[in-house]
């Protein structure tokens, strides 16, 4: 007879396969984006295949690895750090003009659908408190806040005039609340359950969630503030080039 998986076993698996369907949904999202670009955008994304590909692969095995999992969380800072990194290279794409260019051609409703994913997660959080394998102190706030940036975003989508676009103002308190959510969860995650996971021997550490999915979360949160910024500088030039214009014909 088969030996039974333990509720963390089945976690584990559960999330390992999110996170593997989630990097899979976000290619497909960029290969879509990409799709205009002709012979660039196969470039682009065949690229994006690796680059994706490599990191959620080797946050994966971080995390299945137990030899791997229990040397990194063994160094002080190490998530925090890497965590910073991967972020901070996720933001760098916006330096580039073809990167803004390109995120700039994407419909705001779609990079705000593609936030559907943290409502799945956090309906993963609920489901492991419930099977006690996560603190209520953690799982509750990070779920509840999960579902909650995904519901205030459908209302804003609901919401949209049939023949106009999502409300710019609107959007940018969607994205700010999800950036400052999942800053929250992060400390969350090092303060409330790393200590809690230690304390019963239960592996405290998930490197896709936290390397790879809490990472571009964050990245596409700050390249939507960033766009959202360069929309509303644009709007303002072109409403103050008539009176400009004006001005420069009485004189």
């Amino acid at each position: 007879m088969t030996e039974a998986l333990s509720p963390t076993q089945w976690l584990v698996g559960v999330i390992t396969a999110l996170v593997a369907f989630f990097a899979l949904d976000l290619w497909r999202w960029i290969a879509e984006t990409t799709s205009s670009l002709g012979a660039r955008g196969r470039v682009v994304r065949i690229g994006a295949a690796v680059v994706v590909g490599g990191w959620v692969g080797l946050a994966l095995i971080a995390t299945l690895v137990p030899v791997l999992r229990e040397s990194m969380t063994a160094i002080p800072g190490s998530s925090p750090t890497l965590l910073a990194a991967l972020v901070a290279a996720m933001i760098g794409l916006g330096f580039t003009s073809s990167f803004r260019r390109a995120f700039d051609a994407v419909p705001m409703e779609s990079a705000m659908a593609f936030f559907y994913w943290r409502a799945v997660f956090g309906v993963w959080l609920l489901a492991g408190f419930m099977a006690g394998r996560l603190p209520s102190g953690f799982a509750i706030p990070a779920a509840l806040g999960d579902i909650a940036v995904t519901m205030l975003a459908i209302v804003i989508l609901a919401a949209k005039p049939a023949t106009g676009t999502v409300s710019r103002w609107a959007v940018m308190v969607w994205n700010v609340a999800g950036f400052c959510d999942l800053l929250g969860v992060a400390v969350l995650a090092a303060t409330v359950l790393r200590p809690w996971a230690a304390q019963r021997g239960l592996p405290g550490a998930n490197f896709g969630l936290q390397l790879f999915v809490v990472p571009v979360f964050l990245g596409l949160h700050v390249h939507i503030g960033a766009r959202l910024w360069r929309e509303m500088k644009a709007a303002r030039r072109s409403g103050m080039a008539p009176a400009a214009t004006l001005s420069h014909d009485a004189a």
